[in-house]
């Protein structure tokens, strides 16, 4: 079953109804062509989830309303120095699909790319909003105003148990699962950290993280990071 974008589903209740914004109508009723007695999904991005029925007139009414519980932990921070915008949006979608609670962009040395607030706002969140109707995520992540790396050491501090960056040396293997609440993972900028940086991270408690041998473009490691930290922290 389709699922479509609705902010308001909060104000909702079996019986309401509702009429998509423009692009979502359009694609419910010109690009798939529903019909009266079709049925499709709605979800807001804070956990609600409903199902409609298309009636006359381009629009819906709800038939049930839920809320769909948060995802067990850990809650997965990803502070990224964003890269340029296709690989970017293509980070966007695919750490949503793995379920990233929160996404922080950094500034760093060797940053090339930084996202004003009219695209965090506009393009940004069409993008996750289309990886969670695709996925079935119903919770859109979070995604803060940038800030400079030096801060994002101290967020992480304040708000994750355990923090990792990537690194291609050896790091020493970690035997057990471990039920974390909150984890962080730092992802780098194109040309990577500088080495004065590697060094704050690991003043600052931030652990390596060792999964290849070779040096990954930054939209190969910012999923496959989180990933690994999923799995192992789970």
């Amino acid at each position: 079953m389709h699922c479509f974008r609705y902010d308001d589903l909060a104000e909702c209740h079996a019986g309401s109804v509702v009429r998509l914004d423009k692009e979502e109508n359009g694609h419910l009723f010109k690009t798939l062509r529903a019909a009266p007695g079709d049925h499709t999904l709605l979800m807001d991005g804070n956990g609600l989830l409903a199902e409609a029925e298309v009636i006359p007139g381009k629009e819906l009414v709800i038939c049930s309303i839920e809320k769909k519980q948060l995802p067990a932990a850990p809650f997965l921070h990803m502070y990224i120095a964003p890269p340029r915008r296709q690989k970017m949006d293509q980070i966007l979608r695919q750490a949503t699909e793995l379920g990233v609670y929160r996404i922080i962009p950094m500034i760093s040395e060797r940053s090339v790319s930084l996202p004003d607030q009219d695209s965090v706002n506009g393009r940004w969140k069409e993008i996750l909003f289309d990886a969670c109707k695709q996925s079935g995520n119903p919770y859109l992540p979070q995604v803060s105003e940038p800030i400079r790396f030096a801060d994002a050491l101290k967020d992480a501090q304040e708000n994750c148990e355990r923090r990792f960056f990537g690194s291609v040396a050896e790091c020493p293997p970690n035997e057990e699962k471990e039920k974390v609440l909150h984890a962080a993972w730092f992802v780098g900028p194109e040309g990577g950290f500088t080495r004065e940086e590697e060094q704050q991270l690991l003043d600052s408690g931030v652990e390596p993280l060792h999964f290849g041998n070779w040096i990954l473009r930054v939209e190969t490691a910012a999923v496959c990071g989180l990933a690994l930290i999923h799995s192992n922290l789970k």
